[in-house]
């Protein structure tokens, strides 16, 4: 079965859709899950237009995890600059509270830390799902997946949580990472070199890539070759002999109880020659070392483009977005703004040009009803894990790859059938998640103002999807929800009619599009 056969198959449109509309869709995926470089002329200028209901919803969508009514309604109008703004802004007070047992000595009972590390999977899929600040929680994910640790080989919950912590307050330097922190450290979106350094001394990655384990004399390459090849230069911008060096002078770093400490000992206290330079280098200076090579802001940005905005980015707008980074001394905040408001970023061609992740498709389609709580978070979070997505716990060092593999003829039907589970209010698969209580449909549904088949199908459409309806599209959606024209949501059957439409809308390819 090809791509474009299995993203109809089970559809109630399968048999009934047009070939040319089959065309049409088989296109748009096409461009999502086999991406090229796509001929866009607008830079990074500023896109000053007032916001549309579709140039919010494609801004809201990519910057958090999907949207609601309200949060819409609330941006048309505003230009993107002032909504950025507000989402890059925090406040400590909106942020989860830190669990007693973050700060308890280390237990080595199996049972307890999956327990503790379950604890904050639900508390962040909350935090994700209604929590204030949607823009942080998807750049704490995006750090959970790029400088990746695995629960499995960790281990011990009070390191994921500090590493976790971490990414999503940023400290605004080095030390005491491990710690309670006063307001006022907390940098939030933060320096990305800042972050490296962080990384080089967290008790998690020190376990997971076995810098505990590296001294002089024996210095451990896994995390120097991790940090040059997965996590600041990939490959080809590095040497072998610039991975064994890195290695020395990491050396040092240990963790102790519920901190890491540097053990001067256990350093290689001698020359290394890195990157064409020779010194006793420590580990924070091979770090800004570097982030001194162009490369480094190249793929920070290409990572972070594809991330945002399209799996392909050309060469001319990597090139732009290196230079903003290293005019900003790798600082987040002024990157992303630059990104999220540029008139590139609002180019149409990006509406609906990413796969949604299983973030986007279950927080995001709760988002989109208007959930602040599914039944049992429990299980809406191995609902992730069903959709390959398990929270603290990525395939292997490399992270999840994304966008593509996150769809296939497996995973397509099981999204499927979590979408009816929203209408119905139960589920038909185990650890699935629904509603904490069964959505009213046709009050939903009533709540965008239309009361006409058309209107109805042309509305609720705009709102689910990225793109807009064709003639074809809304004739089919209108007979296998309600008949054909002539019913309105006062009909004595309406119920039923639009529950159908909003099972057949999130049911369609473009609804796995964002």
């Amino acid at each position: 079965m090809n791509r474009r056969s299995f993203l109809f198959a089970g559809t109630d449109r399968e048999n009934e859709v047009p070939a040319v509309e089959h065309n049409q869709s088989a296109e748009r995926l096409a461009r999502a899950m086999n991406p090229t470089p796509l001929e866009v002329t607008a830079g990074l200028e500023e896109y000053t237009a007032p916001l549309t209901a579709r140039s919010a919803e494609h801004l809201l969508r990519r910057i958090g995890l999907q949207y609601n009514q309200s949060e819409v309604q609330q941006a048309i109008g505003k230009t993107a600059s002032q909504i950025v703004d507000v989402m890059l802004t925090v406040s400590p007070a909106s942020l989860p509270v830190q669990p007693t047992w973050a700060t308890t000595p280390l237990a080595n009972v199996l049972q307890q830390n999956y327990d503790q590390v379950n604890e904050l999977r639900t508390t962040w899929f909350s935090q994700m799902l209604s929590g204030k600040n949607p823009l942080l929680e998807k750049m704490v994910f995006f750090w959970h997946n790029h400088f990746t640790t695995e629960e499995k080989k960790v281990y011990y919950s009070q390191y994921i949580y500090w590493q976790h912590d971490l990414f999503r307050r940023n400290p605004k330097q080095v030390s005491n990472i491990h710690q309670p922190v006063q307001d006022n450290d907390r940098a939030f979106f933060g320096n990305i070199k800042t972050l490296t350094k962080a990384m080089v001394r967290d008790m998690a990655m020190l376990v997971y890539l076995d810098g505990n384990q590296s001294v002089s004399g024996n210095p451990n390459e896994n995390f120097a070759r991790e940090i040059l090849e997965l996590f600041t230069l990939g490959i080809g911008n590095y040497t072998e002999h610039d991975i064994v060096e890195a290695a020395r002078a990491f050396t040092g770093w240990r963790v102790e109880g519920l901190t890491s400490k540097f053990k001067p000992s256990n350093f290689d206290d001698t020359a290394k020659t890195f990157m064409g330079k020779t010194g006793n280098y420590s580990a924070d200076e091979i770090v800004d070392i570097i982030f001194q090579q162009t490369a480094c802001a190249k793929f920070f940005a290409k990572k972070l483009y594809k991330f945002f905005v399209y799996e392909a980015p050309s060469d001319d707008i990597l090139d732009k977005l290196a230079n903003e980074l290293i005019a900003s001394d790798y600082e987040l905040k002024p990157f992303l703004k630059k990104l999220l408001t540029s008139a590139h970023f609002f180019d149409e061609q990006f509406y609906g040009a990413v796969i949604k992740s299983p973030l986007d498709t279950i927080i995001g389609t709760g988002r989109l009803f208007g959930l602040t709580k599914f039944k049992d978070t429990m299980i809406a979070v191995r609902g992730l894990a069903q959709l390959t997505l398990e929270l603290f716990n990525p395939p292997d060092v490399s992270g999840w790859k994304g966008y593509h593999q996150w769809i296939n003829t497996s995973s397509l039907p099981t999204r499927q059938k979590f979408s009816d589970s929203m209408v119905d209010g139960t589920s038909s698969i185990a650890a699935m998640p629904v509603p904490e209580s069964k959505i009213d449909a046709l009050t939903f549904v009533k709540s965008f103002g239309e009361t006409t088949a058309p209107n109805v199908v042309a509305a609720v459409g705009a709102y689910f999807l990225p793109f807009t309806l064709t003639q074809g599209q809304k004739d089919a959606l209108m007979n296998d929800a309600f008949g054909g024209y002539d019913w309105t949501v006062n009909a004595p059957n309406a119920k039923a009619g639009v529950e159908r439409l909003l099972k057949s809308i999130m049911r369609m390819p473009e609804f796995q599009l964002m």
